[in-house]
């Protein structure tokens, strides 16, 4: 599984990755940048970090000692797991993309889709704090929290 929000890992990837040994091993990764991953210094070309993202997939993939998988990416992973898809074919006997996105393109025209100033200034001062930060400097205790908060709000429905 590579998973593109740490919350929907811990929330929905123990409902969705089968239980019987006979499944063979279930791997949840974290993006580059995510979770207790690494957070190297992505390239600035959209292509470039994209390619960073497919290599460390590649590299952990060889590392395991994985022929081919089946993959289920979620989010940004789902991206991701569509692009490396397309670069290794014969590494994914399966994709399974649950609520993909990506990036678009950069419009030609600079001015296509202007944001305001305004909300530029917004984002500037927005932009060193992290949403999921939190989750992040809680470290294990997190998991416990949101594991905890999740079972007793949705087991009982």
């Amino acid at each position: 599984c590579c998973c593109g929000i740490d919350s929907w890992m811990r929330s929905w990837l123990p409902s969705w990755c089968p239980t019987s040994p006979s499944h063979g091993p279930v791997y949840a990764l974290d993006l580059l940048g995510f979770g207790r991953s690494s957070r190297p210094q992505f390239s600035s070309d959209p292509e470039g970090a994209e390619e960073q993202f497919l290599a460390a997939l590649e590299e952990w993939r060889v590392k395991v000692g994985l022929e081919e998988m089946v993959l289920l990416g979620h989010n940004l992973g789902g991206y991701l797991s569509a692009a490396y898809t397309l670069k290794h074919p014969h590494r994914v006997k399966s994709l399974l993309l649950v609520e993909p996105w990506g990036f678009p393109a950069r419009p030609e025209n600079p001015n296509h889709n202007s944001i305001p100033v305004w909300i530029r200034a917004i984002g500037a001062v927005m932009s060193p704090f992290n949403p999921l930060a939190g989750l992040r400097l809680a470290g294990p205790l997190g998991q416990h929290t949101h594991t905890h908060t999740h079972t007793h709000t949705y087991a009982s429905k």
